[in-house]
């Protein structure tokens, strides 16, 4: 009786023993979570390019020079802003001076001639008129009427065959001064001088681009979307887009045109192109045209609406609380997201708890957790979000 007894004791020494080394040393260490507050506040459904946008200009050309000729003067230089008519290049015009040199001393001398030839007309006119009078009244004959007659159709003849050679000596002045004119290449719009193809003394044909101007103005931003989003994209949707050289700075766009036609020349990555017209702002930098840009077009917005990171939710469907000092599941609905931001419409209440660091090794639903709060500001996955909506440079 007293050896049963003392195994009984022993048995149970060994199972209290084996229960407080559990809640003692072999106790499982809590896993650290970070953790994010349900709250209010603003929550967007936009989409994003998925390749480097472009900034483009939409008043860019190349002028060329419609003579052939050697450059004689370039007045202005890459980077000069240039109005509408100013002179950009201009081509040896001796030859072209001559010929309008010349055609001005014809013009001279027929205008002289011309003169002459009205002054003899009239002259023609008034005999006509007196040789009628006296034959009316018997003292000439009809041979001598004849023949003042005859003067003045000679007189007018001569006027008109003066007057056609003024004429075309007037349409050779004009000639030569057009000729003169197309000898200088003027920029066709209010701009800056973008690029210079050729130098001073170097020979140009007719054709020929010379320089390209390109008005600071009218910029949009040309960017690929994913064929996914295509059914989502109209005109005149408010957009965001933010220059890789000016981090933290935001300009606002609207989309101006959605392609009708897919890329497809990569099978594996097919996409729409859209542009974006960006709206001047004098408080932020210049955006330069072929700088890359990121470009996030505006769906939907709703504001004050309980959300939760992105990245705490699970398939859309679940996340995870940090409920005491274990992790807690919990079935939640969504509504609009983005990267950074998820509305829920149901099964979280403001205030409570959620976990951000779902990547956490042995993470789930009843182990021990350690909270504490993110020490950043911006919700889990922001970084990865700016990464993978912004773009992947070719």
């Amino acid at each position: 009786m007293r050896i049963r007894r003392g195994w009984l004791i022993t048995i149970l020494a060994v199972v209290v023993g084996i229960v407080l080394l559990r809640v003692t040393l072999f106790r499982p260490h809590p896993i650290e979570v970070e953790i994010a507050t349900v709250d209010r506040g603003m929550v967007e459904d936009a989409v994003t390019n998925s390749q480097a946008g472009t900034v483009k200009s939409r008043l860019r050309a190349r002028v060329g020079a419609e003579r052939a000729g050697r450059v004689l003067s370039i007045p202005h230089r890459e980077g000069s802003k240039v109005h509408r008519g100013d002179v950009l290049l201009q081509l040896d015009p001796s030859s072209a001076q001559v010929q309008l040199d010349l055609a001005l001393r014809d013009r001279d001398a027929l205008r002289a001639t011309l003169e002459s030839a009205r002054a003899a007309t009239t002259l023609a006119r008034q005999d006509h008129a007196r040789a009628e009078q006296l034959r009316n009244q018997s003292v000439i004959s009809e041979e001598q009427m004849d023949q003042a007659k005859s003067r003045l159709d000679g007189a007018n003849a001569e006027l008109r065959a003066a007057q056609a050679r003024s004429s075309r000596t007037e349409a050779a002045v004009n000639l030569a001064r057009d000729e003169l004119k197309h000898l200088r290449v003027v920029a066709p719009f209010d701009g800056v001088v973008t690029s210079r193809f050729v130098e001073v003394g170097e020979p140009v044909i007719p054709g020929q681009a010379v320089l390209e101007v390109m008005s600071p103005d009218r910029l949009y931003v040309s960017a690929p979307i994913d064929e996914i989003d295509i059914g989502r994209l109209s005109n005149g949707l408010p957009a965001r887009v933010t220059l890789d050289p000016y981090p933290g700075v935001v300009w606002r766009g609207v989309v101006s045109r959605v392609s009708s036609t897919v890329n497809d020349i990569k099978e594996q990555n097919r996409t729409l192109e859209i542009e974006v017209d960006l709206a001047p702002d004098p408080a932020h930098p210049q955006p330069k045209p072929g700088t890359s840009a990121d470009v996030q077009i505006i769906l939907d917005r709703h504001d004050h609406v309980l959300r939760v990171p992105t990245f705490s939710v699970i398939e859309g469907k679940r996340v995870l609380l940090a409920n005491g000092k274990k992790a807690v599941s919990r079935d939640v609905k969504v509504g609009i997201k983005n990267w950074e931001w998820t509305e829920i419409t149901d099964g979280l209440k403001e205030g409570e708890s959620v976990i951000t660091n779902l990547d956490r090794q042995g993470l789930k639903a009843g182990v021990v957790v350690a909270p504490k709060p993110r020490g950043d500001a911006n919700p889990p996955g922001t970084a990865e979000a700016r990464t993978r909506g912004s773009k992947s440079k070719p």
